[in-house]
């Protein structure tokens, strides 16, 4: 791309707003919000006291009609209450808003020693002082599928987070891409919009939720009735629910369209972003987990609703149009595109799997797999490693003792952070954090022994799954040590799905894989997300 501005894109200096347009606009916009929540409100309120005031009058006959209702003197106290909750609620949403988003959309800090995570940093730092824009925080989140968002924190910031999926996957110029999208939600003032949307409309959800529970809890006992009675009122508020999100979609649909041609603005690079979109649109990971709810705030959508069509109440615009109009501002069809685009993937996969795994002087099949592998299924039974001695607890990094063979452990490079490794066994010591991380990358050239082993637990995963649940409570299968307390690890699978057999200790969150398991379980999540 050359320095001028791409073609149908204005100059920086009639696009760009100014601030006090930006706060003009912003403050109109949530002004409508809580308008539209004192509607809500009030009609919620107006609609439950009419429920009741009719079944009063139907069991109570004396109690007369609910004509009061329709009178100036039933709907002003009607709207005196509406208003007070309304402003009541307005301010409990704005309490510790930041810390339940980042709770909510599972986000963790930027670690400091992660490379994936500094060219984050360096990234919305560099765009940021582009642009002249507010203080950023970033975020991640720990899954291998691909998305990206941000949101106010209400105090004049904003929070930028992306998946680890997305770090690990995307080349720098298609992530400054997204992050310069997410950046123009911020410079424009919408992003404020939007986040208050999803804290003030959340309650509907919510309150289905609860409803939902309840119904649940008491279907075998009297309270079925008692659920059975709150139908109207659960009728009503997914009523509000679908009206909240259809003023959030309209909302989201625009700000994405007017997001994608500001980061062009921003990079000079439409093709990028295109790119970024295209390559987030056909990951097999998907989103990731986004609650439904915040969607409005997140790069691509996260799924619809449940009905096949719901085009007008989808938050995002198709990822077909958006890419379409970028193409159309870089002059480029869409068969020239889908050919550099295919291009660009297959170099960008050539440029995967280049860095060799920490390596021990250990070898052979570990052994818990090749016990479970090899003996009948009827009386496999998962071996265990010797015990650890119980030394002094230390952090599971360089000095600390290996919990299967008692060898000093030693701190290793492994695709941009640093893992314990036993240099004896081939042992690897990871937290839960850092096994997302490298669940998400495709730094390390596996060897056929490692992928070897993927494809026996891959095949013999039933086998593997009934050997440990024939192991459990046996006096022969002793526990290892935890590295940093002592305490006696969990023996487990790390999941349902995937039948690779790790020691974990809740308490530091750490575990242990033998050798080749980590490198086994990544090629498993690898030929799984594709």
């Amino acid at each position: 791309m050359t320095g001028t501005e791409p073609s149908g894109v204005p100059p920086d200096a009639a696009a760009r707003r100014t601030l006090f347009e930006v706060e003009r606009e912003k403050r109109w916009r949530v002004w409508l919000l809580f308008a539209l929540l004192l509607a809500l409100a009030f009609v919620t309120a107006w609609v439950a006291c009419l429920l009741v005031l009719g079944v009063a009058y139907l069991v109570f006959p004396p109690v007369g009609p609910p004509a009061w209702l329709f009178s100036l003197a039933g709907i002003g106290v009607v709207l005196a209450a509406a208003l007070a909750f309304s402003l009541l609620y307005w301010g409990l949403v704005q309490i510790g808003a930041r810390e339940r988003l980042l709770k909510a959309m599972h986000c963790r800090p930027l670690d400091a020693g992660d490379r994936y995570h500094d060219r984050l940093a360096n990234i919305v730092e560099e765009m940021r002082i582009a642009t002249g824009g507010p203080r950023i925080e970033c975020v991640t989140v720990r899954t291998v599928g691909f998305n990206a968002f941000a949101f106010s924190d209400l105090h004049g910031g904003g929070v930028i987070g992306v998946t680890e999926g997305a770090l690990a996957r995307l080349s720098r110029q298609q992530l400054q891409g997204v992050v310069a999208h997410e950046l123009a939600h911020i410079l424009s003032g919408s992003h404020v919009t939007v986040t208050v949307s999803c804290l003030l409309f959340g309650i509907y959800s919510a309150l289905v939720e609860q409803l939902d529970e309840a119904a649940d809890a008491g279907a075998d006992t009297d309270a079925a009735s008692a659920a059975l009675a709150m139908v109207p009122l659960r009728g009503w508020l997914w009523a509000m629910q679908v009206a909240s999100s259809v003023v959030s979609a309209a909302i989201s649909r625009e700000r994405e369209r007017q997001a994608d041609l500001a980061a062009v603005r921003y990079t000079r690079d439409p093709l990028a972003l295109a790119e970024a979109l295209r390559i987030i649109g056909r990951h097999p990971g998907g989103a990731g987990y986004i609650p439904e709810g915040l969607a409005p705030l997140c790069i691509r959508a996260t799924g619809t609703l449940g009905w096949p069509a719901v085009s007008w109440r989808d938050t995002h615009p198709p990822l077909e149009q958006r890419i379409a109009a970028l193409l159309g501002v870089a002059g480029v069809s869409g068969g020239d595109f889908e050919r550099q685009a295919g291009r660009a993937g297959e170099a960008f996969a050539r440029r995967e799997h280049w860095a060799p795994v920490p390596d021990a002087s250990g070898g052979g099949l570990s052994g818990a797999i090749a016990a479970a592998v090899a003996a009948p299924a009827t009386t496999a039974v998962a071996a265990a490693g010797p015990a650890a001695g119980r030394g002094t607890p230390a952090p599971p990094l360089a000095g600390t003792t290996c919990p299967a063979c008692g060898a000093a452990l030693a701190e290793a490079p492994y695709e941009g952070i640093a893992i314990a490794l036993c240099e004896r066994c081939g042992g690897r010591l990871v937290s839960t954090p850092q096994i997302g991380k490298l669940l998400a990358r495709r730094e390390a050239a596996f060897t056929d022994e490692q992928r070897r082993v993927a494809d026996l637990v891959f095949s013999s995963g039933d086998r593997l799954r009934r050997a440990a649940v024939l192991a459990r409570g046996r006096s022969g299968t002793g526990l290892i040590a935890c590295p940093r307390c002592a305490a006696p690890m969990l023996r487990r699978h790390y999941s349902y799905e995937h039948a690779v057999e790790v020691d974990r200790c809740v308490r530091c969150d750490l575990t242990w894989f033998e050798k080749d398991e980590l490198e086994a379980l990544q090629i498993l999540v690898e030929r799984q997300a594709g």
